[in-house]
């Protein structure tokens, strides 16, 4: 239990930092978005990089947003069947639930995204919908890494509920 343990902390670290990446993110959101704003509307002169900028951070906040909150269990849930289970049938349907939809969704989410990462910096793919013209191939690998990182997660809440089971209920530490 104790490489489990060190395992799921370990993961758990992980996750934290990428929430703390996020919540950096989202006030450069605001900013890029308000300043976008008011340069269009105030001064009538509209910048020509904070929509691809926005969108880039929109959604690499997203992304690295999603091991966080599966670490915290901060999902949402379809409460009206899942609240009135007993624990453990919650922690078998977990572990079902898990199997059948979130390991083969993610995992294909996460190679997709890292094919098409991998793609986009063999090419120099650049945007073009704007005049900026950014690279994307790191703003791709952002995407990736935050989808490797809640399979990561994914592996380790996985672990750490077989092991709950596994003990009748009792967290294994």
């Amino acid at each position: 239990m104790t490489v489990l343990k060190k395992f799921y902390n370990g993961v758990g670290l992980l996750s934290e930092w990428s929430g703390r990446v996020v919540s950096v993110a989202i006030p450069a959101l605001v900013v890029v978005i308000t300043f976008d704003v008011f340069m269009r509307y105030v001064f009538n002169n509209p910048t020509n990089w904070a929509y691809e900028l926005s969108y880039m951070l929109g959604t690499a906040t997203i992304s690295l947003g999603l091991p966080y909150v599966h670490y915290h269990a901060s999902h949402i849930r379809v409460d009206i069947i899942y609240s009135r289970l007993a624990p453990m049938a919650k922690l078998v349907l977990d572990i079902l639930l898990t199997l059948l939809l979130f390991f083969p969704l993610v995992f294909m989410w996460t190679k997709t995204f890292g094919a098409n990462a991998w793609q986009s910096f063999l090419t120099h793919e650049t945007s073009y919908d704007s005049l900026w013209y950014p690279v994307l191939w790191p703003f791709k690998t952002i995407i990736v890494l935050g989808f490797f990182l809640l399979l990561l997660q994914g592996i380790a809440t996985f672990a750490r509920d077989v092991a709950t089971l596994a003990r009748g209920g009792r967290t294994p530490w």
